[in-house]
């Protein structure tokens, strides 16, 4: 028996065959949408979340969703510079991938060592007390 080669693979049908319409209705989203979101975008497109980002991995859709996924990002960075509460922000480009960077000092080299100068009332230092270990 043959394999008929027009078959389904199985799932749903792919919700765009070309790229051109997929763009269209993406720069279509952003010139209605003030503060644009991927969920937002996603909706808009009438898929899901999961699914926008399965078409990365097809060709002559994997630019127009690296792009329109880093114009929402630039957006909320844009937001955690300059809006006045950016908790939400933070909470979606967390979300992104984004994280919080933590400075530690962790090759063992000796820091300096910190001097505390002991001050009387009328401001002239008194004693100079330095916490250095021997």
């Amino acid at each position: 028996m043959a394999k008929n080669s027009n078959k389904n693979k199985g799932g749903r049908p792919r919700a765009w065959t070309s790229p051109s319409r997929l763009q269209k209705l993406i720069d279509k989203y952003f010139g209605s949408e003030k503060k644009p979101t991927l969920a937002g975008l996603a909706y808009a497109l009438e898929i899901s979340r999961s699914t926008f980002y399965k078409y990365r991995d097809e060709n002559g859709f994997s630019d127009i969703i690296k792009k329109s996924r880093n114009r929402i990002e630039a957006l909320y960075e844009k937001r955690l510079i300059y809006d006045k509460y950016p908790t939400g922000v933070i909470f979606a480009l967390k979300n992104m991938g984004w994280r919080d960077r933590y400075d530690v000092t962790t090759d063992d080299e000796k820091l300096p060592v910190p001097i505390f100068g002991v001050f009387s009332s009328n401001g002239t230092e008194r004693t100079t007390v330095s916490t250095k270990s021997s």
